[in-house]
């Protein structure tokens, strides 16, 4: 089970089209976790949301977060982050379209964003303070006795 070099993480956290899955507070403090696109660029995941999506508002409160990115598929890769969310821009109509392609393909991608493009986003940055990596089979050696 060893942890991802820096370039095997970049491949990672930048290929295919896996989901991160953010976990936000709820006001009366349950964890709410939501799966979104997501880009990493500059050792920050960038995720886009509607205005009145419930993580968003849970952001608003309270701006620590945490993220999963993982496999499905043996061997079991992960990314975990313990996070600082900042709202860059709550009227967001960036381009994103490489997300879309990303997601759901260069045709039906491209249509989903020019359909949708002109509604405003609200895009957030996720900064990690807290990483860990893991892939392949086996435990830990800390789980061993």
């Amino acid at each position: 089970m060893p942890k991802l070099t820096r370039d095997e993480m970049e491949e990672f956290l930048t290929t295919g089209s896996k989901i991160l899955k953010l976990g936000t507070l709820t006001e009366d403090t349950y964890p709410y976790v939501n799966p979104l696109w997501y880009t990493y660029e500059n050792d920050v995941f960038l995720v886009a949301g509607r205005s009145k999506a419930l993580w968003v508002n849970h952001i608003k409160r309270n701006t620590k977060t945490s993220l999963c990115i993982d496999t499905y598929i043996a061997p079991y890769t992960r990314v975990i982050a313990e996070t600082d969310a900042e709202i860059l821009d709550a009227e967001w109509t960036g381009d994103w379209e490489h997300w879309a392609h990303r997601y759901l393909g260069e045709k039906e991608g491209h249509q989903y964003y020019e359909d949708t493009k002109h509604m405003p986003r609200v895009l957030v940055q996720l900064t990690p303070k807290k990483l860990s990596t893991w892939a392949g089979p086996g435990w830990h050696p800390r789980y061993q006795e």
